[in-house]
């Protein structure tokens, strides 16, 4: 009798709707999971309750009904007749932990004899504090879970599979939390399965993209993920990326990547794609091959990179080649307009002079829209390093700017330096529930040396104020890049 499996997508439980489209991204963790327990003859479920929620928000089907009232209310209906041997939640970001709990809680009650596992980026940091407090919860999967995860089951399933020789989890013996840090990685991605998207209803991902900006006239359709490659070799001090999918940087080959967005091509009618890659651009001669491979094969594409392009592994011919493949929007990481800050304090050894380039570089594409990201607020901000970042907005060609107040994640050689200097607000050791602390927070999480709180959140408002007015003054769609003559 075959090993039934339910994994269930946690709701971000305070989320933008500025722009919706992320309520219908696909759950790609998850997703990877059911493809290898689905390869290893597991059957498999995936019940999104983030999608789910939000997309009855947007109908107009929910009214005043909190994602934690909605899952109260209605987890068995949406579980239906399916009765699983082992329930896995996902919960990639704190926003999304708050109801996490309700879920597994939910689902011990309604399957008192299915292990209920958690996983993702907050449970990873979390995990003892988390299996402490939440008796409803048995296991905790640390980082990249495809391995651990299939053991685990085995394990539980009496498979020959030993507790002692799973790598990357937290469980209890004798009552305390004993956690096994991920040690070991999958090193040959090649071997992974392709996403069965299959597993899901797709209708439920449908959006309207008919006002997404398309320079080469197609029809966008459902836009698919693609992730080519795991982990950073950067160590960005605020980053805790690299606590979940390992310390080293693993590459798929680039036939293997256009293998799966050809399949989904073919398949789906895929012609938009976004790369989730933390540093898609990382191996020159790899992120060339790949362009080459999709005009190769005639795959008339268009694809953005919505995580961030690291700046430093950008030239002309990588940025030439990667429009004529197909690239429309793509988004890069200054962080600083300081380079004391962007290097010191966050150790991102890029010089500003190449930050210029390369965005001019990009800029030479009239119909490339191009999107940045700052952090502020780093332990050693002061007025003037805050003033090379404005002087930096101001002078780069944006055409989107993202701004977020700098995050002790623990872990992180940010947490370090916030810890021994006194700057913590809160005791972030005991912050497993957070509700507030590593939400979008509309507070910085700590104080500068030689700011105020309030300084830093005027400078965001200021920031935020004049792209807003660059665009208006622009007159073109939202969407649209600001160079682009015939919106």
């Amino acid at each position: 009798m075959r090993t039934k499996v339910l994994l269930i997508n946690s709701i971000a439980s305070e989320v933008d709707f500025y722009n919706t489209d992320h309520f219908y991204h696909f759950p790609l963790g998850l997703l990877y999971l059911a493809s290898v327990l689905r390869k290893n003859n597991i059957e498999v479920k995936i019940v999104d309750f983030y999608n789910i929620y939000y997309s009855e928000v947007l109908n107009g089907q929910l009214r005043d009904c909190l994602p934690q009232e909605y899952v109260e209310k209605n987890f068995s209906q949406n579980i239906g007749d399916f009765v699983p041997d082992i329930i896995g939640v996902g919960c990639i970001f704190s926003g999304a932990f708050d109801c996490g709990k309700i879920i597994a809680r939910k689902a011990k009650e309604l399957f008192p004899a299915a292990p209920v596992v958690m996983g993702g980026i907050h449970a990873t940091i979390f995990s003892v504090e988390i299996l402490k407090e939440c008796n409803y919860i048995d296991y905790i999967i640390l980082s990249e879970g495809e391995d651990s995860f299939l053991k685990l089951i085995k394990y539980l399933t009496n498979d020959g599979q030993s507790i002692d020789s799973i790598d990357g989890i937290t469980y209890r013996n004798n009552g305390e939390a004993l956690k096994k840090s991920k040690t070991t990685f999958i090193t040959n991605l090649d071997e992974l399965p392709f996403v069965d998207f299959d597993i899901l209803d797709l209708k439920n991902y449908k959006i309207d993209t008919s006002w997404w900006y398309s320079p080469k006239k197609i029809k966008i359709g459902t836009p698919f993920p693609i992730l080519s490659s795991r982990s950073c070799p950067c160590r960005c001090s605020f980053c805790a990326m690299w606590l979940v999918q390992g310390p080293t940087t693993r590459l798929r080959t680039p036939r293997h990547v256009v293998d799966e967005m050809q399949s989904l091509y073919i398949k789906h009618g895929a012609r938009y794609f976004s790369f989730l890659d933390d540093n898609l651009t990382l191996d020159k001669k790899r992120i060339l091959t790949i362009c080459d491979e999709i005009i190769k094969r005639g795959l008339d594409i268009q694809f953005d990179t919505p995580n961030g392009v690291a700046i430093n592994s950008l030239d002309q011919e990588v940025i030439d080649a990667m429009v004529k493949a197909g690239l429309v929007k793509i988004n890069l990481s200054p962080e600083s307009g300081s380079e004391y800050i962007r290097n010191e304090a966050i150790g991102k050894r890029l010089k500003t002079e190449k930050i210029y380039e390369v965005f001019q570089s990009c800029a030479k594409h009239k119909h490339l829209y191009i999107g940045a990201y700052f952090v502020l607020g780093m332990p050693q901000e002061t007025r003037e390093t805050l003033q090379e970042t404005y002087e930096m907005i101001t002078k780069l060609p944006l055409d989107r700017a993202s701004f977020t107040f700098a995050t002790p994640y623990p872990g992180t050689k940010l947490y370090e330096y916030c810890s021994e200097h006194g700057l913590l607000q809160y005791d972030h050791e005991k912050g497993y529930d957070y509700k507030k602390e590593y939400l979008y927070a509309q507070r910085p999480h700590f104080k500068p040396h030689d700011l105020t709180e309030e300084e830093l959140m005027e400078f965001m408002a200021k920031c935020r104020n004049f792209m807003k007015q660059k665009r208006e003054k622009a007159n073109v769609p939202e969407n649209y890049p600001l160079r682009y003559k015939d919106a």
